[in-house]
């Protein structure tokens, strides 16, 4: 019994023994599970505010990149941080850091927030902070720029030289028609009236309201804006600038003694005004007969940069003028000393000259929009339906100077030309394409091309800096007739080498759209930082001269701005 008592007493104090060491390894456990919980929670705290950090991070980045790639005036980056702001996530401020960077493509803008949080529980560990980034990289594809690399768009008779070393530079003039005219004649987008053209179901489908945009990239401030327009009015004198269309006398106009009206001085009328379809100063402004006796009337609008460029329609409205329409006797018309009707000046100081349409006294860095239509109200009451074919040209400067290479003027996705040349090949500005294009696909589309005396060629060259080699591989077009009630335009075929359309002419091409697809290599480069550099020019060659009027419009597939990383 003795031994038995013995043993008990020595299991008991075992288990007395083994119950310390529990109590032990449980309080380390206890300690670890602790530990791990404060890190789980830190963890999931980080892994919470990393999500806040990415969505920050990728809306500021969508937010600056709408401004690239020019970033004038350094407005992608504080748009980027301004947003972040907006987010909880200042540069500086409660441990965040805001970094905005170009990315690697021109048109890209990188963002990326980096944030020292406070442990919660990590402390009791000795991890008392931890560090959080996340990065977004955002795209932007801008509405193509058509049609000029610097500041004026179209012709500029009163110099004997341009930047680009011609005197027919760049040998055509924008061309926007009044709502009562033929779409067929070449103005797909301001005619109204079909006349059996493409895209037309009773009604012309392509038409707009609001239509045409020219962007005006202003890349310094601290001096006036001007914005003018050669020949702003119509003024009827026919495509060839004949001497006495439906009565203009323009040769009239053309024998006046210089200095002839005394409130505004002309020194050479006899140049000026020749009436010959050589003369450079020959715009080619054309009444169409559907007008029934009315002619269009004119009105441009100078909108604002606003923080939405890829939709000029909303940016504000800070500068408005209207040119009634004429025709008629154009030597009377330049010797009267009181404006026409509802026009803002004498209609000597505006015809055959360049005219200041606005001024802006403090203009800020950014893109503004001139926009051009021909179907609004006028002083408040319905428009004139006019038909008729207004052809000018525009340019700005700043402090007074027009040959600055600080401001920058382009059709914005569309353009209306026309050209009226006396060359049988002529190359045209036509896009630019940056290298952040790289595997989009540029979709060109041409309306009532080929109006020459006979049948040409038409070209799509990549820009001469490019390491395309001269010419673009893969191109794909739709020829005519295409399909008058809509898009598509007909089957896709392949273009001759070097996205080239052979048998252009008025006989199949009058009315009718066609549409280029090139695409953009994915090796595709250009050099961005020239302002002639990353354009794509169209090349027409036809064996006589060309007088066309046309509207040519060009965008890049896929989502205008988008996140990339």
């Amino acid at each position: 019994m003795l031994v038995v008592k013995r043993l008990r007493s020595s299991c008991s104090r075992t288990r007395g023994d083994e119950r310390g060491v529990v109590l032990v390894w449980t309080a380390l456990l206890l300690v670890v599970i602790l530990g791990f919980t404060a890190w789980s929670v830190d963890f999931w705290n980080g892994k919470r505010d990393g999500v806040r950090l990415q969505k920050a991070a990728d809306a500021a980045a969508l937010a600056g990149a709408v401004f690239m790639p020019e970033n004038l005036n350094g407005i992608a980056f504080s748009t980027a941080r301004e947003i972040a702001t907006k987010n909880g996530y200042t540069n500086g401020v409660n441990g965040a850091t805001v970094t905005v960077v170009p990315g690697q493509q021109p048109n890209q803008l990188k963002v990326t927030i980096n944030e020292v949080m406070q442990n919660h529980f990590g402390s009791a560990i000795g991890v008392s902070t931890s560090s959080v980034t996340r990065t977004g990289v955002a795209e932007y594809q801008r509405p193509v720029s058509m049609g000029s690399p610097i500041n004026q768009f179209g012709n500029d008779p009163t110099v004997s030289t341009v930047s680009h070393g011609s005197t027919t530079y760049p040998d055509f003039w924008t061309n926007v028609f009044g709502p009562s005219s033929d779409k067929s004649k070449g103005d797909a987008i301001q005619a109204k009236i079909c006349d059996g053209a493409d895209n037309c179901s009773g009604s012309n489908t392509d038409y707009d309201p609001n239509g045409y945009f020219y962007g005006i990239d202003v890349q310094s401030s601290g001096s006036p804006l001007a914005v003018q327009a050669f020949d702003p009015e119509f003024a009827h004198v026919g495509d060839n600038c004949g001497d006495n269309d439906n009565g203009s006398n323009l040769a009239g106009a053309s024998l006046l003694a210089p200095n002839f009206n005394p409130k505004f001085a002309v020194s050479d009328p006899a140049t000026r005004y020749s009436p010959l379809a050589t003369s450079p100063y020959c715009t080619g402004d054309m009444y169409y007969s559907e007008g029934n006796g009315v002619v269009p009337w004119t009105t441009y609008k100078l909108r604002a940069p606003d923080l939405t460029p890829g939709d000029p329609t909303d940016n504000p409205v800070i500068c408005s003028i209207e040119f009634p329409g004429y025709m008629g006797d154009l030597a009377a018309a330049l010797q009267a000393t009181t404006p026409q009707a509802g026009a803002p000046d004498l209609f000597v100081k505006y015809f055959r000259q360049w005219y200041t349409l606005c001024t802006v006294a403090n203009p800020t860095v950014g893109t503004y929009f001139l926009q051009i239509e021909t179907d609004t109200k006028v002083n408040g009451s319905a428009a004139p339906n006019g038909g008729g074919a207004n052809r000018l040209a525009l340019r700005a400067g700043l402090g007074g100077n027009f040959q600055t290479n600080a401001v920058r003027i382009y059709g914005a996705g569309r353009i209306g030309i026309y050209a009226n040349s006396p060359a049988a090949n002529t190359t045209f500005y036509l896009a630019r394409v940056l290298p952040g294009a790289q595997g989009r696909t540029l979709v060109l589309s041409f309306f009532d091309v080929g109006d020459a005396a006979q049948a040409g060629a038409l070209t799509v060259l990549p820009p001469t800096e490019s390491n395309q080699g001269g010419a673009f591989a893969g191109c794909t077009y739709t020829a005519p007739p295409g399909n008058s009630t809509g898009p598509p335009w007909g089957a896709f075929g392949p273009t001759s080498t070097g996205c080239k359309i052979t048998g252009v002419s008025s006989a199949t091409y009058n009315g009718q759209w066609i549409q280029v697809r090139i695409p953009i290599p994915s090796t595709y480069s250009c050099n961005y930082n020239d302002p002639l550099g990353c354009w794509l020019r169209v090349n027409f060659a036809f064996p006589a001269a060309v007088q066309d009027t046309t509207t040519w419009t060009a965008q890049l597939t896929g989502d205008p701005v988008r996140l990339i990383q």
